[in-house]
């Protein structure tokens, strides 16, 4: 089996190395006569940034399945180039580099022409280059790109032998909600070992669309026992979620956030701005839409939405208010303010989006979000 895994991995590069030849060749045209290395490079880059990306990804995942493996069984079994290496070790590379073709590319050159078919390079790859990134934008819009500080507790949780698979889809569906590196391995390992076929399945789904390097792994071969075939049937409600609430062996009581986002459904444009903002400084969010999309259906809402709520809001260590006049008149917003003010009696901050506000809460912008990294 080592050594089959070893051919497919071969196979893999031999593929990707054919899929590159055209693409270098455009490159190259681009390029005035005496160009290096590092131009062909920094040029392949530029055109093919998702296929560089795919190089960086592929060699860091077989980089840690060597270290693996040397932990496990002392020995290595890829032993992947590094990106820059690999680059330079393609036989088209070195074909374009040599001598020889450097000489005929000058010999050839026509500036006018180098011209014209940069402009047509250019225009080809942005837009595809441009539909691909507003793909990927629209599938991680309000995945949080922060590493919250729970995952392994919920990846560890997910391997808990005692796990039904819709315990699994519980958790696998929390991890998703996070783009971070160690979300990152989960989902490949998911790839490579989970024996849900689902399960398996989705998580190489989500690599793909969040625009990650990943290889499908075809099902395990012979008898296929229940746990393979099984299907999930995991269904959140409110109601639900505020009774797993309840419970201390519940993966929902893992969660934590440093930012209770109070606000109105209505500004979700400015919820994300802030989020971004907030995860670029290490800051987890809890936004309702989000963070519990599976169990707070719009279709649901009850008083055990409020029940969760109040949880959520214990679980974070303060609570920004996004003040707008559709927040001021929301009810629940109303509710989040009080509760967290009056029975946690906890600090409020908050951000005025537009209008005027009377609240008695310290005014921030966005540009003072880094006032909220103070833990309590």
């Amino acid at each position: 089996m080592p050594g089959k895994t070893k051919r497919k991995y071969e196979g893999e590069l031999v593929r990707f190395a054919k899929r590159l030849r055209r693409p270098l060749e455009l490159v190259v045209e681009t390029l005035k006569p005496g160009y290096t290395g590092n131009d062909l490079l920094q040029a392949f880059k530029d055109y093919y940034p998702f296929e560089w990306e795919e190089i960086c990804e592929r060699w860091k995942i077989y980089s840690e399945k060597d270290k693996f493996l040397k932990q496990k069984k002392g020995k290595t079994r890829y032993k992947p180039s590094k990106p820059e290496e690999y680059f330079f070790s393609l036989m088209k590379v070195k074909y374009l580099l040599s001598k020889g073709f450097r000489e005929k590319h000058k010999q050839n050159y026509n500036e006018q022409l180098r011209v014209s078919k940069t402009k047509a390079l250019r225009l080809k790859r942005d837009g595809r280059i441009k539909k691909r990134r507003q793909r990927i934008e629209m599938y991680t819009e309000d995945l949080q790109q922060v590493d919250p500080g729970f995952i392994d507790a919920l990846i560890y949780a997910y391997h808990d032998r005692h796990n039904s698979t819709n315990d699994k889809m519980e958790i696998f569906k929390e991890i998703q909600k996070y783009d971070c590196e160690k979300s990152r391995q989960f989902f490949w390992k998911l790839n490579d070992s989970e024996r849900n076929d689902q399960i398996r399945n989705l998580a190489f789904k989500h690599l793909q669309k969040s625009g990650h390097y990943v290889k499908l792994r075809k099902g395990f071969k012979g008898k296929k026992k229940t746990y393979q075939i099984e299907r999930s049937t995991f269904e959140g409600t409110p109601q639900a979620l505020a009774k797993k609430l309840q419970d201390d062996k519940s993966v929902q009581g893992l969660k934590h956030y440093d930012l209770f986002i109070s606000h109105s459904s209505k500004d979700k444009s400015y919820v994300r701005q802030v989020v971004e903002e907030a995860n670029a400084i290490g800051l987890n969010c809890y936004v309702d839409w989000t963070a519990d999309n599976d169990f707070l259906k719009r279709s649901m809402v009850s008083e055990y939405t409020k029940e969760v709520l109040k949880v959520r809001m214990k679980q974070s260590k303060k609570l920004l208010y996004l003040s707008s006049d559709k927040s001021r008149s929301s009810q629940w917003v109303s509710f989040e303010l009080d509760y967290y003010k009056n029975c946690l009696q906890r600090e409020i901050r908050m951000i005025i989006l537009d209008g005027e506000d009377v609240h008695d809460f310290k005014h921030i912008t966005l540009k003072e979000m880094d006032q909220l990294l103070l833990r309590a």
